[in-house]
C-alpha cells in the first residue's frame, strides 16, 4: 500500500487539529518529532494562512495567544497576518515590539519589522533593525540578505554590496541577491555588471511573463547606456511582447527609436500605445 506524502500528512493533521479545536473546550497540544509542543490553533492558523483564509488564521492565532500570551512567535505571526489583512502598521509594529521585548533577538520579529519599516519608507528603522538581525548571525545568508536589502533601500549601495557579495559567492544563483546586486549596479551606473547580474537572474527566475519582461527591460536600458542600441531595441521589443500592458516599456522603445532616427518605427509603436490606452478605457 502506498505511503501518504509528507505534505498530505501535514495537511490532514492540521485539519484534524482544527476540527478538534472546534469540539474541545481546552487546549490540544500536538507534539513534533523534537518533542516541542505547538498549539493546534497555531498549526491551524499557519495552514489556513497558506490557503489564504487570513481571517480564520487570525482567529486561530488569537486563540493560541489566549493560551500562551507571551509566545513571541505567535505575536510575530499575528503581526504578519494583521498587516496582510488591513495594513494596520500601528497594531503590527506594536505586536512586533512586544515580541522583541520577550525575545530581543527573535529572527522572525526582526525580519518582519525591517521589512515593514522599509515598506512604509522608514529606511533608518529598517537598517537599524536589520543590523540587529545581522549582528546576531553574521554568517547566516538570510540575515545578510535582509541587512543588505535594508542598506540598498536606504541608498547605502557600497555598504549593501559589501554585505551581499559574500552571499553571492556562496550562492551565485540566489535570485534575491542577484536582483539586489543588479539594483546596486544600476544606481552606481556600472552597466556591464548590471547586465551580468540581470542575465544570471533571468537564468534562475522562471516567473510570470510580466516579471521576466521587467528584467528584460532593465537589461535593455543598461545596453542602451552602453551604446548597444540593437540589443536595447530587441530587448525592449521582447519586453513589450511579454508585458503588452506596461506603457513604460513601449515609451522607452519609442524614445530609443526616435534617437536612432527610426521615425516610422516610433510612430507605429505610438499608434499601438494609443490603441492600448483606448482599449483600457472604462465602458
Amino acid at each position: 500500500m502506498a505511503q501518504p506524502s509528507r505534505q498530505l500528512t501535514v495537511i490532514l493533521v492540521c485539519l484534524l487539529c482544527f476540527c478538534l479545536a472546534c469540539l474541545a473546550p481546552g487546549p490540544l497540544v500536538v507534539y513534533g518529532a523534537n518533542g516541542a509542543g505547538n498549539s493546534h490553533y497555531e498549526l491551524a492558523g499557519r495552514y489556513m494562512s497558506s490557503r489564504n483564509n487570513l481571517h480564520k488564521a487570525l482567529s486561530s492565532i488569537e486563540r493560541a495567544l489566549a493560551i500562551e500570551p507571551e509566545n513571541a512567535n505567535y505575536l510575530v505571526r499575528k503581526a504578519e497576518i494583521v498587516y496582510e489583512i488591513s495594513e494596520d502598521e500601528k497594531t503590527s509594529f506594536g505586536l512586533l515590539d512586544k515580541a522583541l521585548k520577550l525575545s530581543p533577538r527573535n529572527r522572525q520579529a526582526l525580519t518582519l519589522k525591517a521589512k515593514l519599516a522599509a515598506q512604509r519608507g522608514d529606511q533608518d528603522l529598517a537598517v537599524s533593525t536589520a543590523r540587529l538581525l545581522y549582528e546576531g548571525a553574521p554568517a547566516d545568508a538570510d540575515a545578510r540578505i535582509a541587512y543588505g536589502r535594508a542598506l540598498v533601500g536606504a541608498g547605502k549601495y557600497i555598504e549593501g554590496a559589501q554585505i551581499l557579495e559574500p552571499v553571492l559567492k556562496e550562492q551565485p544563483r540566489n535570485p534575491a541577491v542577484l536582483d539586489l546586486m543588479a539594483l546596486v549596479d544600476e544606481k552606481r551606473q556600472n552597466w556591464t555588471r548590471a547586465i551580468s547580474h540581470l542575465n544570471g537572474l533571468l537564468e534562475v527566475l522562471h516567473g510570470t511573463p510580466y516579471a521576466r519582461s521587467e528584467l528584460i527591460a532593465r537589461r535593455s536600458l543598461a545596453y542602451e547606456r552602453l551604446g548597444k542600441t540593437d540589443l536595447a531595441l530587441s530587448g525592449l521589443r521582447e519586453a513589450v511582447k511579454l508585458g503588452p500592458t506596461n506603457h513604460k516599456f513601449r515609451l522607452e522603445l519609442i524614445s530609443i527609436l526616435k534617437k536612432t532616427g527610426d521615425i516610422a518605427g516610433a510612430q507605429k509603436e505610438e499608434t499601438a500605445l494609443k490603441k492600448l490606452e483606448a482599449d483600457m478605457l472604462p465602458f
